[in-house]
C-alpha cells in the first residue's frame, strides 16, 4: 500500500516539534529523538531506568493512567513493549532480562498469568478503571485475562533465554486454548495484546490464533470517521505492526484513518487525550500532560511506520 500522497507539512512537523518538546516527559522526547532526530537508543535506556525498580518490574506512573511507584505486571508490559523496539544492547537485555524476572515472581499459578495491578494502586492518584475492588481482588482491567497476560507471554516466549527452566510453552497453549474459546469480544484492549502476542510467535504458532484475531477485529473495529474523535477503536489501532497481516482493514479505511490523524495534527498540533479521570481531577491535569506526550509520539511514529513522514 502506497499513501504517499498523504502529507504532513514541514510547517506543522516543526510547530509539533517546538510544542512536543514543552510537553513531553524526558522518555517520550527521548523516544521522539531517537526515532526523528538522531538520537540514541542508549538515552532511551537512561531514561526508562528511571521507572525501573529493583525488583525488576516497571512503576512510578510509566501507564499515565495510574502513579502507584511499585511495580505491577501492566506498567512492566508497558515497559516491556518499549524495550522490545530498541536495538538488542548490555542494558537493553539487561533490563529485559530484569522485568522478566519479575514477572516470574509475580506470576499467579491460579490464574496462569497476571493481574493487572495490586490493591496499592487503590492509594495513588489513578483513573477509576484502575481501582482494585476488595470484594473480586482485582480491577475492571482483569475481567479480561488477556490484559497483560497475553502480550507478556509473547515478551516471555521471544527472550525465553532470560528465562530457564520457566514452562512457557505451556502457558502459550493455555492462552492458545481461553482465545480459541472466546466468541464474545468486548475489550479491543485484550485484542492488542493477543496482536503483540501474534507478533511475537512463530509463523506456524501465529495460525492458531489468526481466526479469533480477525473475528474479534471485525467485531469491534470502528471505520465510522465521525466517532473517531471519541474512545474507540480505530482501524490503525490494530495494526500495531504494519507488516504483519492486515487482517482484511481495506486500504481505504487506513488510509482515511491516516488522514485524521494528518487533520488532528493540523489543527491542534499535539494529540490530547480524549478521555478523563472522574476521581482525582487535581492530578489529572499532570496526567494529561503526560498523555498528550505519549499520543503525540505514538502517532507520529504510526504515520512514520506508514510512510507519511
Amino acid at each position: 500500500m502506497n499513501f504517499s500522497d498523504l502529507i504532513l507539512s514541514q510547517l506543522v512537523r516543526k510547530n509539533i516539534h517546538v510544542a512536543f518538546l514543552k510537553v513531553a516527559r524526558p522518555l517520550e522526547i527521548a523516544r521522539y529523538q531517537f526515532y526523528f532526530g538522531g538520537g540514541s537508543a542508549d538515552a532511551v535506556l537512561k531514561e526508562l531506568c528511571s521507572f525501573q525498580n529493583h525488583d525488576g518490574g516497571f512503576g512510578h506512573g510509566l501507564e499515565s493512567d495510574f502513579h502507584l511507584p511499585e511495580s505491577t505486571p501492566m506498567a512492566t508490559s508497558v515497559g516491556l513493549r518499549i524495550l522490545d523496539t530498541l536495538p538488542s544492547s548490555t542494558l537493553r537485555d539487561e533490563m529485559i532480562a530484569k522485568a522478566l524476572q519479575y514477572l516470574r515472581s509475580a506470576f499467579c499459578l491460579d490464574r496462569v498469568g497476571w493481574f493487572s495491578v495490586t490493591l496499592a494502586v487503590n492509594s495513588f492518584p489513578h483513573a477509576p478503571w484502575w481501582t482494585y475492588d476488595i470484594s473480586t481482588q482485582m480491577t475492571p482491567i482483569d475481567r479480561n485475562w488477556g490484559n497483560p497476560s497475553a502480550e507478556l507471554f509473547g515478551y516471555a516466549y521471544s527472550y525465553r533465554n532470560f528465562m530457564p527452566n520457566w514452562p512457557i510453552d505451556t502457558y502459550i497453549e493455555h492462552a492458545f486454548q481461553y482465545f480459541k474459546q472466546k466468541s464474545d469480544f468486548q475489550s479491543e484492549h485484550e485484542l492488542y495484546c493477543f496482536l503483540h502476542l501474534y507478533h511475537h510467535l512463530s509463523s506456524d504458532l501465529r495460525v492458531r490464533l489468526e481466526k479469533n484475531l480477525q473475528k474479534g477485529i471485525n467485531s469491534l473495529i470502528v471505520i465510522d470517521k465521525e466517532k473517531w474523535s471519541t474512545y474507540v477503536p480505530q482501524p490503525l489501532d490494530f495494526l500495531i505492526f504494519p507488516e504483519d497481516n492486515l487482517w482484511g482493514i481495506s486500504e481505504e479505511n487506513i488510509r482515511n484513518n491516516l488522514q485524521f490523524y494528518i487533520s488532528l495534527f493540523e489543527k491542534n498540533t499535539l494529540i490530547y487525550p480524549n478521555w478523563e479521570w472522574a476521581s482525582y481531577p487535581s492530578h489529572w491535569s499532570l496526567a494529561k500532560k503526560e498523555w498528550i506526550g505519549v499520543l503525540t509520539f505514538k502517532y507520529l511514529k504510526r504515520l512514520q511506520e506508514f510512510g507519511v513522514i
